[in-house]
């Protein structure tokens, strides 16, 4: 069982345990991570608070490469980021790359014509051309955030099994 899960364990049982201790000392240093946990384990309600912080995120980085970057739009990108990454699978093949046929529990031998047989949303199509690099860098800061805190819930979490 990840960490994930045991968040998820003591959240829904409504517990403060270890996990949810650890989780919340990981939260400190990586708050996008620890807020993106929450959300995956289903709090719906902080999506607006992360797409705010990734978007603050989008408008220093775009500042950093010299491009000026409206807040709305960063708001768009990240929205469509966490959306992507939160449920990117494929709705005309249900995820399976493949098209169903008709009337038959089998898929057919031709790959989705969206997907083109990945199983997930095309992730460019969803940002207009100047926006692609920045949406990619944002779902890259993601999946960095995830495993630094993951790791650094675990290590807390050790710490304290340990005495």
């Amino acid at each position: 069982m990840g960490i994930a899960e045991w968040y998820a364990s003591d959240v829904s049982a409504g517990t403060q345990g270890d996990v949810v201790g650890a989780a919340g000392f990981a939260g400190r240093h990586r708050p996008l991570a620890m807020a993106l946990l929450r959300l995956f384990v289903g709090d719906n309600g902080s999506a607006k608070s992360i797409v705010r912080l990734m978007a603050q995120m989008l408008v220093s980085k775009a500042w950093s490469l010299q491009t000026l970057l409206p807040v709305t739009e960063a708001e768009d990108i990240a929205s469509a980021v966490l959306a992507w990454h939160r449920d990117g699978v494929c709705k005309p093949c249900g995820g399976h790359g493949y098209l169903k046929i008709e009337g038959s529990p089998a898929l057919s031998e031709h790959a989705c014509r969206n997907c083109r047989g990945t199983r997930k949303v095309p992730f460019e199509r969803e940002f207009k051309a100047h926006q692609v690099d920045l949406a990619r860098w944002l779902v890259a800061e993601i999946e960095r955030e995830q495993t630094i805190a993951g790791r650094e819930a675990m290590r807390r979490l050790n710490l304290r099994i340990d005495l």
